[in-house]
């Protein structure tokens, strides 16, 4: 951790909120994706990632410099996430609503209108799959083939093994290929698949789900 990076969260700490909006800045893109995961429907996913920075922005003291910030942010936002997800638990979900674009871009020209539609129909099936998973699967899935976190990283994140991390990833993987294609996904334990063989190709997919 450099210097700079070092007093900025030292001046958040003790209660600086310019400097707290320095700090998250430039990851409030990536929990706004990770959030959408998370959230009952696209029209609550900037609540989502408000108030998980909310509670990072209250846990700020109890960072303690002994892991690398990213880390810690996002093991905080994850909890916040997971909170969220058990407190709609046995409640009725709400009726889902149709997945908005969250930028929208003019098509290029060899880009036709059909061809456009397809790619939005394309990511909201994704992302609609992937709130579909549980929680620990749709973590691993969102943080490593949409975000590009490496395993040693998704597994600081979540507080667990690297195998963990692979076996999560390779049934979340199995379980969203299942949704994709229109099932409810496998039921029961698996043997699991080595990483990378099992589920569907995410590399095209989170490219486009990061647009």
């Amino acid at each position: 951790m450099n210097d700079e990076l070092r007093a900025l969260i030292l001046e958040a700490q003790d209660g600086s909120v310019r400097a707290f909006e320095l700090l998250v800045s430039s990851h409030l893109p990536r929990v706004r994706r990770f959030a959408r995961a998370f959230a009952a429907s696209d029209s609550d996913v900037d609540d989502l990632a408000q108030e998980a920075l909310v509670k990072v922005y209250k846990n700020l003291r109890s960072f303690r410099f002994q892991s690398a910030f990213q880390t810690w942010l996002y093991s905080v936002v994850r909890n916040a996430f997971y909170d969220a997800t058990r407190s709609r638990a046995g409640r009725e979900r709400s009726r889902e609503e149709p997945l908005e674009q969250e930028h929208t871009k003019a098509a290029s020209d060899a880009e036709s209108a059909d061809e456009g539609l397809m790619r939005a129909q394309e990511r909201d099936r994704l992302w609609r799959a992937l709130r579909a998973l549980p929680p620990e699967f749709r973590t691993a899935v969102v943080l490593f083939d949409v975000e590009g976190h490496s395993y040693e990283e998704v597994a600081a994140i979540e507080g667990v093994p690297v195998g963990t991390v692979k076996s999560r990833l390779s049934r979340g993987r199995a379980h969203l290929k299942a949704l994709l294609a229109g099932g409810q996904g496998p039921d029961g334990p698996q043997e699991d698949d080595p990483v990378g063989t099992s589920g569907p190709d995410l590399s095209s997919h989170a490219a486009r789900s990061r647009k």
